[in-house]
């Protein structure tokens, strides 16, 4: 039953919410659909976090992404353990940067004036990307050549979930922490929608043909 919940409602309840309420805050609300930038209240502890947190998750979501698009590439170029070894070394070397990244963004949320412009679903989604950072970076020592495992476990039970024909035959077996993973995954695709990270979904295509924004600064001379 447990199983059930986790590979099978779980995906199906997240990606519904993503779909529904994703377009309909869009639409609703542009105003809202914004980071909120809160760079010009604290700077230093912002880019020492932010920096490593996004080189690590883009370079493994593209990981990920890859080894679901192209399964048999990917098992090709694994076919020697050196690839393997250096490959897995880079994923965890990238997990590593999102782990440090995750640690040093919410000790920043918890301290000074950013936590009092840090909303609740903003909590609930920072400590579950530390959750899913901290569960990748485990796997990543603890539950070696996961690359490989992945392509013929996670992979073809995602494809199931697409076809709407769930078979967690191919996970259910896999390790604790790999369960808390895909909880951790699906939670965060489930929430996205209601917090500031939503904006990663929006493209600014119409940016570029916009007119540059010109400052000015305006000193004002004693006496008058």
């Amino acid at each position: 039953m447990l199983e059930t919940f986790i590979f099978v409602v779980l995906p199906y309840l997240s990606i519904a919410i993503a779909l529904f309420v994703t377009p309909y805050r869009y639409f609703s609300s542009k105003l809202d659909w914004s980071a909120f930038s809160t760079q010009f209240l604290e700077r230093k502890t912002l880019y020492w976090g932010s920096v490593p947190w996004h080189y690590g998750v883009v370079l493994i979501l593209v990981g990920h992404i890859i080894g679901f698009l192209f399964p048999s590439t990917v098992s090709a170029a694994l076919s020697g353990i050196s690839a393997i070894v250096a490959l897995e070394s880079i994923a965890l070397a990238l997990g590593l940067l999102t782990l440090v990244g995750s640690i040093i963004l919410l000790i920043r949320r918890a301290s000074g004036i950013i936590r009092a412009v840090t909303g609740y679903a903003d909590w609930i989604l920072l400590f579950l990307i530390l959750l899913q950072a901290t569960t990748g970076v485990y796997m990543g020592i603890f539950v070696r050549w996961g690359m490989e495992w992945y392509l013929y476990t996670a992979v073809p039970w995602l494809y199931s979930l697409l076809t709407l024909n769930p078979q967690i035959g191919y996970v259910v077996g896999l390790p604790f922490v790999f369960k808390l993973h895909v909880i951790g995954a699906f939670l965060i695709l489930a929430v996205l929608p209601f917090t500031k990270l939503v904006h990663i979904l929006f493209f600014p295509l119409s940016y570029i043909r916009d007119p540059p924004i010109l400052y000015r600064w305006v000193t004002r001379i004693k006496g008058k």
